[in-house]
């Protein structure tokens, strides 16, 4: 009891610090290239004739594997299949735009920003609304593109034409940890401080070891103009451990949580699925296929990236520990076509 005493007040005392590093900010957003002009007639239509093979080269990868491991719509019960799998998707998760006849999943940590920011666009938010920092993005999408209940939403969702935006598996997962995990007070107006009583207490009672020592500060990336870590949080390898060892369908974060179970795509045919490697193209191609070209422009709206972040989190990890996470998101992998091989490369530490 003393000891969660100290805790809370050591992050009570961050999180002052973080007040006034927010105070500095609370007008700036975090704007990506969204001055790029678009390309040129010629240009364009190669663009998206590039993005049309390789959009239909994606689904039909996608249906190849969930015929192969028995799902969705290719599931046969006299068969058995090595995932436990979703009987219906999650109408929940969805944005159905009704008004342009448009379903989104957002995979979060995967464009979410971009696309739920063109969304409440479409429904008539201004910018200055969705760039004042006062409320979380997909609180204000989802306030004006309320959850439809069944049966209706299983009608429009059959209607529509529907997106997904997809990422590297390893990516999202280590974006989901530097966002909500790795700082408990860096970011508390978005939710840190809640991950960290939910989800970050949780994983170092149960993974931290007797002899820890703290990452050092070639292992950790220090966000600019933050205050750092309050020195309670999981490290990296603590939080693979508990996705590792968690069933992620019954207790996992949207944030965290598999593509297969949380947007099921054998269960729903999406018209496009983007990838964040190339969003700005598959943006380009998303915009005309959904008929939007005089509605939204392409955006990205993403926090900065590390080149070598990966790099320098994966090689706190063994490489055993990298197969046990890679065989934890299989699926997600086959389904969208990701290689782990160069993560296995990274993965130096040999504890």
């Amino acid at each position: 009891m003393i000891r969660q005493r100290a805790v809370l007040r050591l992050l009570q005392t961050a999180i002052c610090i973080s007040v006034i590093f927010f105070t500095l900010k609370l007008f700036l957003v975090v704007i990506g290239d969204e001055s790029k002009p678009l390309p040129a007639a010629d240009e364009l239509r190669k663009l998206l004739i590039e993005a049309e093979a390789d959009n239909t080269r994606r689904f039909l990868n996608v249906d190849r594997v969930c015929k192969k491991y028995n799902l969705g719509f290719y599931r046969k019960l006299v068969e058995d299949s090595p995932f436990k799998h979703p009987p219906t998707p999650q109408y929940s998760a969805f944005y159905m735009v009704r008004m342009y006849n448009i379903s989104y999943c957002p995979v979060y940590k995967a464009g979410t920003t971009t696309w739920l920011y063109n969304l409440c666009l479409l429904m008539n938010v201004s910018e200055e609304t969705l760039n004042n920092g006062k409320e979380q993005l997909s609180t204000i999408a989802r306030r004006v593109i309320p959850e439809l209940e069944y049966p209706e939403a299983d009608r429009v969702l059959n209607a529509s034409k529907r997106l997904l935006v997809v990422r590297h598996p390893f990516e999202r997962l280590l974006s989901a940890y530097r966002d909500k995990l790795e700082n408990s007070v860096a970011g508390w107006e978005h939710g840190t401080l809640h991950f960290y009583r939910k989800y970050g207490a949780k994983i170092v009672r149960k993974y931290r070891v007797k002899n820890f020592t703290k990452p050092g500060p070639d292992q950790v990336i220090l966000r600019e103009g933050a205050p750092p870590p309050a020195g309670v949080e999981p490290t990296f390898r603590e939080f693979v451990n508990y996705v590792i060892d968690t069933d992620l369908g019954s207790y996992g974060d949207d944030h965290w949580m598999p593509y297969y179970l949380f947007c099921t795509p054998c269960l729903v045919k999406y018209d496009v699925i983007a990838k964040v490697e190339s969003l700005w193209r598959d943006q380009l191609y998303a915009i005309n296929k959904l008929g939007l070209q005089n509605k939204i422009k392409p955006r990205w709206r993403h926090s900065n990236s590390y080149a070598n972040a990966s790099r320098i989190y994966f090689s706190q990890l063994n490489r055993p520990t990298v197969q046990k996470l890679y065989e934890k998101l299989r699926l997600d992998f086959e389904l969208f076509d990701y290689s782990p091989e160069i993560y296995y490369e990274y993965a130096t530490s040999v504890n």
